[in-house]
């Protein structure tokens, strides 16, 4: 079965038990990266994942904590023998950062290493990423200050609710909109900084939009009331937590 797997939690400053954020799409012999935080070739050893298993990389947007494990993930690839392509999504301003940093290290464009493709995500609701074994993702723009930023709904065809994750965003309409109705909706808790949401304005997203369950993600952890920040997603009649490093959720 198809699952959702959390390899890092935090907002921009990790610490012992929790890395900056990122998420595995993983199904039977295949998997899609969700941003690429901390080290992502070692935490896929760690699930089990294989180089050749990664159908595809999506990033939802060009902010470090989101972005600064492409490199080593590109160049552990290739030097783990990697021959398959490797699709790489997300807003084009986001792939342009990317690029320049592969460039950084010569990882950009090598004669001897597998072809990255880069797929510029159109700039509109509801639109298709991509699908994999019956999975698919769909996102929407969302509003993270000046930055181009992705939400993300994983669902498959037939069975199973849909769970969507927001990324970095301010309280958006269009998020309600792609999680309306979903299972689990896993939003971003900064706290009160531009661009970003609370703990409050998550459980009123997860309110407006139906979903069945909430998992506060991108929270702080260092200094911070834990407990605390759960306990201030008020407003939402259903499950309110905080998204674990090594949590794992089915579709």
């Amino acid at each position: 079965m198809p699952e959702l797997i959390i390899l890092g939690t935090a907002a921009s400053v990790p610490d012992a038990g929790h890395d900056t954020v990122g998420l595995l799409l993983r199904g039977p012999g295949w998997a899609v990266l969700v941003d690429c935080g901390g080290s992502p070739l070692y935490k896929l050893a760690r699930w089990g994942v294989e180089p050749d298993q990664i159908r595809a990389i999506v990033l939802t947007h060009r902010h470090a904590d989101h972005l600064y494990g492409l490199p080593m993930l590109v160049q552990g690839l290739w030097l783990a023998g990697r021959q398959a392509r490797l699709p790489v999504y997300g807003p084009q301003e986001t792939l342009d950062v990317a690029r320049r940093l592969l460039e950084l290290f010569q990882l950009a464009e090598r004669p001897d290493m597998f072809a990255l493709e880069w797929h510029p995500v159109p700039n509109r609701e509801g639109v298709t990423v991509l699908e994999v074994e019956g999975v698919r993702i769909s996102a929407t723009p969302t509003s993270h200050a000046d930055v181009d930023s992705l939400a993300l709904r994983f669902e498959q065809d037939s069975a199973g609710p849909a769970i969507v994750y927001s990324s970095d965003t301010r309280p958006c309409p269009a998020l309600v909109r792609l999680a309306a109705g979903a299972g689990l909706l896993l939003h971003e808790a900064t706290g009160n900084y531009p661009g970003h949401s609370s703990p409050a304005q998550a459980a009123e997203a997860a309110r407006l939009a139906g979903v069945a369950r909430l998992g506060l993600i991108h929270y702080p952890v260092r200094g911070v009331d834990l407990e605390g920040w759960r306990l201030a997603a008020t407003g939402f009649p259903g499950e309110v937590f905080l998204a674990q490093d090594g949590d794992r959720y089915p579709l």
